[in-house]
C-alpha cells in the first residue's frame, strides 16, 4: 500500500513524497527511522490496480546501481557510518523504486541485519554477484575495498554494454527507417506512378510487374502484412525466452557472421572481468566460478564454467579445462595458466578482461564505420530498381508518342 506524507528533516527542511508499506504504522515507523519528523501521513488516493500495474513496470536502471556503488565506496572511504551512508544515498536518488529499496535496506541494517542479507531482499536490483561480493567484504573486514572493486567492475561492464547497444541500435534504426520509407513508397507513391502504365495496355517488363504486384499487395493487404510482421517478431521473442530456444539462440549468437566474434569477445570480457573481481574480493575459486557462471548470461560459457567447477573440485586447474574448449581462445587459457602458476590469477584475468573490452570497442567502431557505406549501397540499389521499374517504361511510352 502507498502512503503520501509531509515531514521535516533534521535540518528543518519541509519534505513530501510517497512511501510503500503494509500499514500506516509501518510507514510512519520507516520514516521515523530515517530521522524524519512526520507532520502528516495518509493513504494515497487512486486506483490500487493502476498503482500496482505501475509498480510492476518500475525498475532500477543499471546506471543507478553503478552510481550507488561508487558513491557509497567514497562515503566509506570518508569513514561515514553505514546507516548514514545509506540515508545519504536515499536522499540523492530520484528513482522511487530505488529510494524505497534503500529505505528498507537501511531499516533492516539498523535492526541488526548484515548488509549483504538486506541487499539480498532486493534481487531485482542487486544480483547474486553483488550480494556475494558484499558478503565477502563483511567476512574479511574489507567492505570499503569491496565496494571499490564493485564500482570499478560495474562501471566497466556498464560502459561495455552501452557500447554494444549503441552499435546495434544504429543499424536497427536505419533499417527501420528504410523499411518505413519503403512502405510509404509502396502504399502511396508507386500506385500513383504506375496508374498510367496500367492504363496504357502495353506489355510491361518483369521488374515493373513485380514492383506493381508488391505495391498492390502492400496497398490492399497492409493490415495482414503488419499482423504477420508483428506475429513473426513476437514468435521469435517467445521462442528465445523459452529454455530450449534461449539455449539455441545463445549458441547461434557466437556463429553469426561479423557479429559472432563481437559477441564472443563481449562474453569473454564479462567472464574474465567478473571472475577477477570475485577472486580479488577474496572469494574461493569454486564460489567465484559458480557466481560467474550465473551472471555470464550465455549458455555456452555457463556450461564451460560448470565443467571447470567440477574439474577444480577434483584438483585440476582452470586452464586445463579452458584448453579443451574452442570457445576459449588460446590466449585466455595461457594467461589463466600463467596466473595459476604465479599465484596472480586475479591480475592476469583483469588483463584479459581489459584486452577484450578494448577489442569489443574496436569491433564496434569498425562495425559502425562499415555499416554506413553498406546501407548507402542498399539504398542506391533500391533507388535503381525503382527507376528501372517505373521511370524507364514511362520514358519508353513517351518516346512512342
Amino acid at each position: 500500500m502507498q502512503f503520501s506524507y509531509q515531514a521535516r528533516t533534521q535540518q528543518g527542511d519541509l519534505k513530501s513524497g510517497t512511501i510503500d508499506a503494509v500499514t500506516k504504522e509501518a510507514a510512519l515507523d520507516a520514516l521515523q527511522r530515517s530521522n524524519f519528523l512526520v507532520i502528516a501521513i495518509n493513504a494515497s488516493s487512486g486506483n490500487s490496480l493502476i498503482s500496482g500495474g505501475l509498480k510492476f513496470f518500475r525498475r532500477v536502471p543499471r546506471k543507478e546501481v553503478v552510481i550507488f556503488s561508487r558513491q557509497i565506496a567514497t562515503l566509506f572511504e570518508a569513514k561515514v557510518p553505514l546507516i548514514e551512508a545509506l540515508k545519504t544515498m536515499m536522499e540523492q536518488t530520484s528513482n522511487p523504486m530505488f529510494k524505497d529499496a534503500l529505505l528498507d535496506i537501511a531499516k533492516n541494517v539498523d535492526a541488526g541485519a548484515p548488509l549483504s542479507k538486506a541487499l539480498a531482499g532486493h534481487k531485482r536490483i542487486f544480483s547474486g554477484f553483488y550480494v556475494s561480493m558484499v558478503h565477502s567484504g563483511e567476512v574479511s573486514g574489507k567492505l570499503e575495498d569491496i565496494f571499490q572493486y564493485l564500482a570499478d567492475g560495474l562501471e566497466r561492464e556498464y560502459y561495455l554494454i552501452q557500447k554494444v547497444r549503441g552499435a546495434l541500435t544504429y543499424p536497427a534504426f536505419i533499417i527501420f527507417g528504410f523499411g518505413a520509407i519503403g512502405f510509404v513508397m509502396m502504399v502511396w507513391v508507386v500506385p500513383n506512378l504506375t496508374v498510367i502504365l496500367k492504363e496504357s495496355g502495353q506489355e510491361l517488363p518483369f521488374l515493373t510487374r513485380a514492383v506493381i504486384f508488391t505495391s498492390d499487395l502492400f496497398s490492399n493487404y497492409w493490415w495482414a502484412l503488419i499482423i504477420g510482421i508483428v506475429g513473426f517478431i513476437g514468435s521469435i521473442f517467445y521462442i528465445i525466452n523459452t529454455p530450449q530456444g534461449k539455449a539455441t539462440w545463445q549458441r547461434v549468437q557466437l556463429k553469426i557472421p561479423i557479429f559472432g566474434k563481437m559477441f564472443q569477445k563481449f562474453y569473454l570480457a564479462r567472464l574474465t572481468d567478473n571472475l577477477s573481481v570475485l577472486i580479488q574480493g577474496g572469494l574461493p575459486i569454486v564460489q567465484a566460478l559458480e557466481i560467474t557462471a550465473d551472471v555470464v548470461n550465455n549458455g555456452v560459457y555457463h556450461e564451460i564454467l560448470l565443467q571447470t567447477i567440477e574439474e577444480v573440485k577434483k584438483g585440476n586447474t582452470m586452464s586445463s579445462v579452458f584448453r579443451t574448449r574452442k570457445e576459449i581462445p588460446v590466449m585466455v587459457s595461457q594467461m589463466v595458466f600463467v596466473g595459476e602458476e604465479s599465484g596472480k590469477l586475479d591480475n592476469t584475468l583483469k588483463s584479459a578482461a581489459a584486452f577484450y573490452q578494448k577489442e569489443v570497442t574496436v569491433v564496434m567502431d569498425n562495425l559502425v564505420t562499415l555499416i554506413e557505406p553498406l546501407l548507402i549501397m542498399v539504398l542506391g540499389v533500391g533507388v535503381a530498381i525503382m527507376v528501372m521499374a517505373i521511370l524507364m517504361p514511362m520514358y519508353d511510352m513517351a518516346q512512342n508518342f
